[in-house]
């Protein structure tokens, strides 16, 4: 995984350096609020990303066993944003005894075995002293994510998108929020187009994060991943592990352009860039497009037994049959807690009870061409979605 730190500062620097070129400053001015991203809040943020270098150095020394670890039958929920994903993934989540997830105090400051264990270690201390701690957390947590929870649930211990432990490698996708126009931050959501040495140094780190994870969660469960922008990422993510599982979440393509555009409002209001929002719905729609063209090829060389499909309608309609079925086709097993934890979501509805509302945005030229291009791709992969529970097919 050390291939992944000078991939990491070179990449790191670029972006920074690209944001106040000429198209930088075209695509995202300069004023108040971006220089205070990138003069003070970027440093801040180098900062902590060399504190967890520091941290994985330590595990090398301290916790060396964990290269041991063998990631055995991973299942992969991806497929491209605002498709479900993260319901689908946190209904799985709640079944404990089968499933082990990163949670987001995990992945966002703990992506190390050192910072995991003084975290926890921190943790019982506080609960000792009543939770002053705790509560100072949530308190802090409710004012910093305010609306983002009604389309996103976040806190400490929610489970989480595992993409945050790439952001020490420069791997995760969530920096085009801050560097727009940065052709190597998009080319995140498109794994095979990058250099072949960057790829194989984001796949080696995030396999050491997972690593990292099971080496320190209870043994005998499988590891549970989940990354809307790892659509992409299913041909490296098969290869490296032969007896993983997929569940590919999918939409229809403008549906799911409009709802991403409406859900990164606030990170453009955060990062001083919403003066950039062509170049947002160029880039999407440009990397939906490449999920979508890709998939079909994937699921003829994967199979059903690997890779299921799931339709955000069909999801909406029957959430709990639609995920057990997937589970089924993909040869995993449903038992009484999980299929009672997914019922529990049914009842809640399949947005959690936190429809993301927007004002739908269909028409204009990147609508269009994203429909033309991909339309049919999208219901030749949704007319053939899970098939029915094995208990219930005829022969």
């Amino acid at each position: 995984m050390i291939r992944a730190f000078p991939l990491s500062l070179r990449l790191y620097g670029r972006w920074w350096l690209e944001a106040f070129g000429r198209e930088g400053r075209r695509a995202a001015p300069l004023g108040a609020r971006r220089l205070v991203v990138l003069l003070i809040g970027f440093p801040a943020f180098m900062l902590l990303q060399l504190l967890h270098w520091l941290a994985f150095l330590l595990d090398e020394v301290l916790f060396p066993g964990y290269r041991r670890v063998e990631v055995r039958a991973p299942l992969f929920i991806t497929g491209v944003p605002r498709s479900g994903t993260t319901f689908v993934h946190r209904a799985l989540a709640k079944d404990e005894s089968q499933f082990t997830t990163f949670r987001t105090w995990e992945a966002l400051f703990a992506p190390a075995i050192v910072e995991r264990k003084a975290i926890v270690a921190l943790a019982a201390l506080d609960r000792r002293l009543g939770a002053p701690l705790s509560r100072w957390v949530r308190k802090l947590n409710s004012r910093l994510t305010g609306d983002l929870a009604h389309i996103h649930e976040v806190g400490p211990q929610a489970a989480e998108e595992d993409y945050l432990t790439l952001l020490p490698a420069g791997g995760s996708f969530i920096a085009a929020l801050a560097f727009p126009i940065s052709t190597s931050v998009w080319a995140l959501g498109r794994l095979p187009e990058l250099p072949e040495s960057e790829r194989r140094a984001l796949l080696d780190f995030y396999h050491a994060m997972l690593q990292k994870h099971l080496y320190t969660a209870s043994p005998g469960r499988r590891l549970l991943s989940k990354n809307a922008a790892f659509g992409s990422w299913v041909s490296g993510l098969e290869e490296r592990y032969p007896d993983g599982r997929f569940m590919v979440c999918l939409r229809e393509p403008t549906a799911a352009l409009s709802s991403q555009l409406s859900a990164i409002e606030a990170g453009l209001t955060l990062f001083g860039t919403a003066a950039a929002r062509e170049t947002f719905t160029d880039g999407f729609r440009h990397n939906l497009a490449y999920v979508f063209r890709t998939l079909p090829a994937l699921r003829n060389r994967l199979g059903t037994d690997r890779l299921a499909v799931i339709d955000q309608g069909q999801l909406r309609r029957a959430p709990a049959e639609t995920i057990e079925r997937a589970l089924d086709q993909l040869g995993l097993r449903v038992g009484e807690t999980l299929r009672a934890e997914i019922a529990e979501s049914e009842r809640q509805g399949a947005d959690g009870g936190r429809r993301h509302r927007h004002a739908a945005l269909r028409s204009g030229k990147a609508f269009d061409a994203l429909a033309a291009e991909v339309g049919s791709l999208h219901r030749d992969m949704t007319d053939t979605t899970v098939e029915e529970p094995r208990a219930n097919r005829r022969g």
